[in-house]
């Protein structure tokens, strides 16, 4: 068995990531590595740091390029050793390791990966997605049901969630920022608060996640959802939101000038779709590659995940509308 000390030379790595004295950590939802080799039996060394078992980080590993992972890994406090296949037939395989929770909730330290083979790097794919979102990016309880009363991050898989599809029809490879309960203005508050909770707002975690390394072929935004618990029906923070989403969006173009920007919006909630259309058009005027595509509000027929989030029905639908726009946009063929 040869053990190899992560680093990018030894696997691609795609997504907020960091390279350690320790390894690769993954940092956000849908971060990943990859790579190759004639290989029979490979397993890792990773270590977690969640102190609530209901809110550690999953891994999902996937196998020659499949849909769906062949296992899911909970990652415990401590460094444990987890193995992905052992047998003793070698032939070519490609393992992809990828978190499928946020960055709140637990971090994923590989160390190194064990084989009986040679491994390399696999090529990053020629089309990039950009995903800046919240929840609904993050794939939050699309594997609860609506009775759940408590969130876990078992619940909680980027895979599922519309803009994973929506790259994975378009052949690209996705990044993301994201964060469940973020926002321009605010994040989630309840109906008897009134002051907005501004400690963790999404132009911050931009800043924090994006790479320069990384250049998008198109940037796609669903934020507002969370912003709406606070603004709720005063014009003027529908005004503050609006300024701020437009301030947002130029400060985005500024890092990737030449990158056009999807916002959409709809699929929670509706009361900030005007303010949001507004921003687009607003944009394109003064010089911004920006547009807005209009999602329909979920219905609840297709099911609904833990705290009334969008189903895995509902998410296999948006992908498909978002599919088609980005197409349009980017004259890509499927």
């Amino acid at each position: 068995m040869q053990k190899y000390k992560l680093g990018k030379h030894e696997v691609r790595v795609c997504g907020k990531a960091v390279e350690t004295d320790a390894g690769i950590e993954l940092v956000h939802s849908g971060s990943f590595i990859e790579f190759y080799g004639e290989i029979g039996k490979v397993s890792m060394n990773i270590s977690g740091n969640a102190d609530e078992s209901d809110f550690a980080a999953y891994v999902g590993v996937f196998l020659n390029e499949g849909d769906t992972p062949e296992t899911v890994w909970k990652i415990q406090n401590g460094l444990h050793h987890y193995e992905i296949c052992w047998t003793s037939e070698k032939k070519n395989t490609v393992v992809k390791v990828m978190k499928l929770t946020e960055m709140q909730y637990g971090a994923v330290q590989i160390h190194s990966v064990d084989t009986d083979g040679n491994i390399k790097p696999i090529e990053p794919k020629e089309r990039k997605l950009l995903f800046i979102g919240d929840s609904i990016t993050a794939g939050y309880g699309v594997n609860g049901k609506q009775s759940d009363t408590v969130f876990t991050t078992k619940t909680e898989d980027v895979t599922k969630a519309y803009p994973y599809l929506t790259a994975k029809e378009v052949s690209a490879d996705p990044w993301y920022v994201c964060w469940s309960g973020g926002g321009i203005i605010s994040r989630w508050i309840p109906p008897e608060t009134e002051l907005p909770l501004t400690d963790i707002l999404m132009p911050e975690l931009f800043e924090a996640g994006k790479d320069l390394d990384f250049i998008p072929g198109l940037i796609s935004i669903n934020l507002g959802t969370n912003d709406a618990s606070y603004t709720r029906d005063d014009e003027g923070r529908k005004e503050k939101f609006g300024a701020r989403y437009l301030a947002f969006v130029r400060r985005i173009s500024e890092v990737y000038p030449d990158t056009p920007i999807l916002l959409q919006y709809g699929l929670m909630e509706r009361t900030l779709l005007p303010a949001i259309r507004t921003v687009a058009e607003e944009c394109s005027r003064q010089g911004v590659k920006c547009y807005f595509l209009e999602l329909p509000l979920m219905n609840k027929n297709d099911g609904m995940g833990t705290g009334d989030h969008p189903s895995v029905m509902t998410h296999k639908k948006t992908a498909h509308i978002l599919k088609e726009k980005i197409l349009e946009l980017m004259d890509w063929k499927e």
